[in-house]
């Protein structure tokens, strides 16, 4: 099976997951605190939590479900108050959808001490109780959604480490980073003026999300045109992902060199330099929060990739990471040695390779 397809499987596999365990979890506040049939909070014994479990999946299934649809539909719709109005119609959708479900589902997923069954969806839909449990449903989807779009815009697994407070206190870390923009980018801006360019920008760094998926990278910023990328030790040397990233994201751009030329005249052609190290990783700021890496190999890697256009590479790696690759590098990458180079601002050189592809 292809490497993409394993990686989209576990992709889709974990999200699923996630999304299951949290409604079983949201079931079972919602059987502990149940309501009455006035509408009011009360708290029961459980008394089945198989019913709780087949519940939660159900949920989670039929949630998650559409919620990945509505991301697609999301992601076509340019106006983001638009967007933000369809999840919100979603959400409601989906809360009726599971009161439904749950409904013809009574007689296989009993939970005892709930109130009375309703002898008709008619009778169900003019109780208090149908509308605070509607309520409840959709608040729980809401924050969902919520969590996971806070999560990708942090970056995934971000949100997670500022709510655990990772990284409140300074700690060092041994990572690899990676620094990438476009090639000939000031003649590209000057000639496609800022708007046009802002666009092409924006497209290649939607392109790269599945080569940074796909190698276990994070992104850890964007600036103008360039973007970084980082790993753990582990991570990024497993199947040399640090490397492969930019030749996942080269394929990625030539499949699509034809919509590149017809709105913007041109393939983008971005470079790329490589190191790895220790840094020292802590959660700054007070007014605007974010995890940010602080050492001389974040600076390194940013000067190796400053050299591409000197030696015409299209990615060069400092000989520290090359050696901790071992020569474990992906089939039809070849690498040249190109000797030692004294880095601005460092007082002694680094060894340098090219790598290309055969």
């Amino acid at each position: 099976m292809n490497s993409s397809i394993k990686n989209y499987i576990k992709s889709i596999g974990a999200y699923f997951l996630t999304i299951t365990l949290t409604w079983i979890v949201a079931f079972f506040f919602l059987v502990v605190f149940q309501v009455d049939e006035d509408g009011m909070f009360s708290v029961f014994r459980i008394q089945s939590f198989q019913n709780i479990l087949l519940s939660g999946i159900i949920s989670g299934i039929v949630w998650g479900g559409i919620y990945k649809f509505v991301q697609y539909i999301r992601s076509q719709i340019p106006t983001y108050f638009l967007a933000v109005v369809i999840s919100l119609f979603t959400n409601i959708c989906s809360a009726y959808l599971l009161m439904y479900i749950r409904f013809h589902l009574a007689d296989i997923l009993i939970i005892e001490d709930m109130p009375v069954a309703f002898t008709g969806l008619s009778q169900l839909y003019n109780s208090q109780l149908f509308y605070t449990i509607l309520v409840y449903f959709f608040i729980i989807g809401t924050l969902i959604e919520i969590f996971y779009d806070v999560d990708r815009k942090f970056g995934k697994g971000i949100l997670l480490k500022f709510l655990l407070g990772k990284y409140y206190k300074p700690k060092e870390e041994e990572r690899i980073f990676l620094f990438m923009d476009l090639k000939s980018s000031t003649y590209y801006a000057e000639k496609l003026g800022h708007f046009k360019y802002s666009r092409l920008i924006q497209d290649c760094f939607k392109d790269i999300s599945s080569a940074v998926t796909k190698n276990k990278a994070e992104i850890y910023q964007y600036v103008g045109d360039e973007v970084v990328l980082t790993w753990k030790m582990k991570n990024g040397l497993g199947k040399s992902r640090c490397l492969q990233v930019v030749y996942d994201f080269m394929e990625v751009l030539e499949k699509k060199k034809e919509y590149y030329q017809k709105n913007y005249g041109m393939v983008p052609i971005f470079k790329a330099g490589v190191h790895s190290g220790k840094v020292m990783v802590a959660q700054v700021g007070e007014l605007k929060s974010e995890i940010a890496y602080h050492g001389d190999a974040i600076n390194t890697a940013a000067r190796i990739q400053g050299l591409c256009n000197s030696y015409q590479s299209r990615l060069l790696v400092s000989g520290n990471l090359f050696n901790q690759l071992n020569g474990e590098y992906s089939q039809g990458i070849g690498c040249r040695y190109l000797g030692e180079v004294l880095l601005t601002g460092k007082e002694t050189t680094t060894e340098l390779y090219t790598f290309v592809l055969n």
